[in-house]
């Protein structure tokens, strides 16, 4: 293999791109164009492995939206292709048991429509 097709095989698709690039891009997303009232904010619960005060499974995204009221929603970012742990699944399964809002969300184009659906940002054109 030449080192031109090696790094070819190693670029990503502009859609791969990594989790962490995803939220970073989506908090930014919502800072620019989020609707007046709405929160955004990062739960720093990354690799909860045992860690004090961190709890496996918990949501990257805590949501507030006029739209939503009074509810509390919560978002997990994933790459494409990525996929729940059991705990991130669980967590889903007890908000919809309790009628709170809680997505999931592939790729960076995918958590801006779920915003836009909770009122969170105003409806942007997005490829």
């Amino acid at each position: 293999m030449t080192n031109s097709t090696h790094t070819v095989a190693r670029r990503r698709k502009p859609e791969q791109i990594s989790e962490k690039a995803i939220h970073e891009a989506v908090v930014a997303h919502w800072r620019a164009f989020g609707v007046p009232g709405s929160f955004v904010a990062t739960i720093p619960n990354m690799r909860a492995h045992g860690q004090a005060g961190l709890t496996k499974g918990v949501p990257d995204l805590m949501v507030i939206s006029p739209k939503l009221g009074s509810k509390t929603a919560f978002l997990e970012l994933k790459r494409v292709g990525g996929h729940l742990t059991d705990e991130q699944a669980d967590f889903g399964t007890l908000c919809m048991l309790l009628g709170i809002p809680w997505a999931v969300a592939y790729g960076r184009v995918e958590p801006i429509k779920v915003l836009e659906a909770w009122g969170v940002v105003k409806r942007t054109v997005m490829q």
